[in-house]
Order: structure tokens, then C-alpha cells, then sequence
């Protein structure tokens, strides 16, 4: 439990520094290029994601799972830090991407040291340790970014993002060495992914294609959300922090109950349901709301409330529908993070030529509505 412990706290402190920029680099971009070019800069990175993901089992064969991690670690800290300090649109693009193909990377570090350490009975509950710890960070990095933000100087948040990559970086080095890099037991399998079998196991599919949605709304609302908040609406970065905080208290407080009722009373179609339909709601009345800070706050937590249903109700059940020895599915269900993020800016891009800037919450409602369609198919656990 040790190590446990070790990677708890790797974990708060990157989740802090990711809380800290994850929704201001959009508007760090902004100073520097116009929206859709923020939008190919996000799909670069999304792109570089894949690409690292896809090749994640040949790099922990040759580094091993700890070298890697450091590695990424390193190379978070180095963008981070140009990204404070750049001044030229070459420094910042390139910092950006690198950034953004590397931060996903971290997280799949950390489920490959869980995936060890979960070996037991207490699998759900070390699950939900850590997820719980991810968003504590996110919450409590967006307070940070609430103090540090100085009207639209961005600096300083960058800088202290930076410093909190220094302790998880002492961390792996000194508390999460491996004997040696052997190719690890997550990645037995060198052929390529099964969609095939995927495609025919009809509730993996859809939970992978749910949660795919839900990946998108994250994409489009991480990128565009605080883009719209600061720069057609005016609201400064204090402001958007807090709402920003209020906004992401459902991810703390409703994963550990929401399922436990899935497991023994509900199950998770309803609650999925549920979910995607608060979001539909939220995102239909977005485009018509006006700068009122109470107003939009309980907009976007209750596009949270949603959020938070269908992300513990998606993977609870795609893990009720695979064992211990399904890893190439469980692969491609992860590989719906760096996709979405891949379609969203695209998404994102061809609709700022097309709408004006509010019309593309009616766009992602579209997306959303799609993964509502998944989960009123799925055959439900209770």
C-alpha cells in the first residue's frame, strides 16, 4: 500500500497542475492565434496522443513503465514552462502540442500502476481512490488558477503549474523504480487492437461509444468553454475559476454513491440515460444566456451533473462486461479520450467557419445526443 500511496500523491499533484491550465491554455493560444487555428493546434496534440498511445506497449518494452513516465513527466514540465515565458508564435505552438500529447500519457502511466497494484478484491475501491484524487486535484488547481490569474496575464499560472510537476518527478524517481524494463503484463499482446470483435460485442461497443460522446463534450467544453466565457462574454479568470470549481464538485461527491446504486439497485442504463439528457438540456440553453455569473454557473454544473452519471455509469459497465484478461479492449476503450480529442477540434474548427461562436453548443449537443442514443440500446446490468 506503499506504493499506493506513492502514486496517490504523483497523482494530486499532477492533477493540480493539470487543474491549473487545463481550461486557460485555449485562452493562452488566443493571445498568440485566432480560434481555428487554437482548433488545429488541439488536434495536433490529439493526433501526437494517438500516435504515443498506439505505441505506448513498444516504448514500456524498450524504457520500461517508470522511465517512461519520468520521461513524459520532463517533457510536461519543459512546455509547461515556454508556455509561460514564450513570446514567439513558433515557441508556443511547439510547447502546446508537445503539452498536449503528453499530459494523457501521464494518466495511462498511473492505470498501468494501478492495474498492478489492483490485483485483489478492492479493485473498485482503488479505482475510485483514484479518481476521487484526480478531481480533488482539478478542483483545487482551478482555486489556484483563481488567485493567480491576473486579469488576462496568464504567466504566473504557468509558472506554479510547472513547479507542482517537481515533486511527482522526484517521486518516480526515487520511490517508483522497476528491476528492470521488461515488457510489462498489460501488453502481452503485440498484434493490433481487435476491433473486429469489438464492433460485434454489442454492449462493449456501446459503452465505448457512450463514453466516446462524453469524451467529446469534455474536449468541446475544456476548449471552447473558456473562450467563450472570457472572451465574448467578458467574464474574468477569477470569476470563470470559481465557477469553474462549483461546476466540477458533482465528480467528487456522486461517483462513490452513483455507483453503488448502479450495482445494486438501478443499474446503469437509467442512470446513463439520465446523464446525457441533463447534459442535452444544459448545452440547448447555453447559446441563449447572457453574462450573469449565477446563471451560467448552474448551467454548466448541470452539464456536470450529467457528466459525472454517464462517466461511472459507462465504466462500470464496460467493466462488468470484460475480465481481467480483456486488456486490448480495455485499450481501445481509453483510446476515446485522445480520439475525441482528435474529432472535437475538427468538429470544433470547420463549425467556428461555419456558425458563430454560441451555434457550436447546439453542435456538441448533436454529439451528446448520439451517445443518449447508445445507452437507450444497451442492455441494462439490473
Amino acid at each position: 500500500m506503499i506504493r499506493f500511496a506513492i502514486v496517490l500523491i504523483i497523482t494530486f499533484f499532477v492533477s493540480l497542475h493539470w487543474g491549473a491550465i487545463l481550461y486557460v491554455n485555449s485562452s493562452l493560444l488566443s493571445n498568440f492565434f485566432t480560434p481555428d487555428i487554437i482548433s488545429i493546434f488541439f488536434l495536433l496534440g490529439g493526433v501526437g496522443n494517438v500516435i504515443l498511445f498506439l505505441l505506448a506497449p513498444k516504448l514500456i518494452e524498450r524504457l520500461g513503465k517508470h522511465r517512461l513516465l519520468l520521461s513524459f513527466l520532463i517533457l510536461a514540465a519543459v512546455s509547461t514552462l515556454n508556455l509561460a515565458w514564450a513570446t514567439t508564435e513558433a515557441l508556443v505552438a511547439i510547447s502546446f502540442i508537445i503539452y498536449a500529447s503528453t499530459i494523457y500519457m501521464i494518466f495511462y502511466c498511473f492505470d498501468i500502476f494501478l492495474e498492478e497494484l489492483s490485483t485483489d478484491t478492492k479493485t473498485g475501491e482503488i479505482r475510485g481512490i483514484y479518481i476521487a484524487t484526480i478531481h480533488l486535484g482539478l478542483i483545487l488547481g482551478l482555486f489556484m488558477l483563481t488567485v493567480l490569474a491576473i486579469a488576462d496575464v496568464l504567466k504566473y499560472v504557468y509558472i506554479a503549474a510547472t513547479v507542482l510537476l517537481v515533486p511527482p518527478i522526484l517521486f518516480t524517481i526515487f520511490s517508483l523504480k522497476t528491476s528492470s524494463p521488461t515488457w510489462h503484463g498489460l501488453h502481452r499482446h503485440h498484434a493490433l487492437l481487435p476491433f473486429g470483435l469489438w464492433w460485434r460485442t454489442r454492449s462493449i461497443r456501446r459503452a465505448t461509444l457512450a463514453r466516446f460522446s462524453l469524451e467529446f463534450f469534455y474536449t468541446f467544453m475544456t476548449i471552447y468553454a473558456p473562450l467563450y466565457l472570457h472572451s465574448v462574454l467578458g467574464f474574468e479568470w477569477n470569476v470563470i475559476g470559481t465557477m469553474f470549481i462549483v461546476m466540477l464538485l458533482p465528480f467528487i461527491f456522486f461517483q462513490w454513491p452513483v455507483g453503488k446504486l448502479a450495482d445494486h439497485f438501478i443499474g446503469e442504463k437509467e442512470l446513463m440515460i439520465i446523464g446525457f439528457l441533463l447534459m442535452i438540456v444544459s448545452l440547448l440553453f447555453m447559446p441563449y444566456l447572457e453574462a450573469v455569473v449565477i446563471v451560467w454557473t448552474l448551467a454548466l454544473l448541470l452539464s456536470r451533473v450529467g457528466a459525472s452519471l454517464v462517466e461511472i455509469t459507462t465504466d462500470s459497465y464496460f467493466f462488468k462486461h470484460i475480465s481481467a484478461y480483456d486488456i486490448r479492449l480495455l485499450s481501445i476503450f481509453r483510446l476515446t479520450r485522445p480520439a475525441s480529442i482528435v474529432l472535437g477540434t475538427a468538429v470544433g474548427a470547420i463549425s467556428l467557419n461555419i456558425f458563430s461562436f454560441e451555434k457550436i453548443f447546439f453542435v456538441l449537443a448533436l454529439v451528446v445526443f448520439f451517445g443518449l442514443k447508445e445507452s437507450l440500446l444497451i442492455k441494462d446490468t439490473l
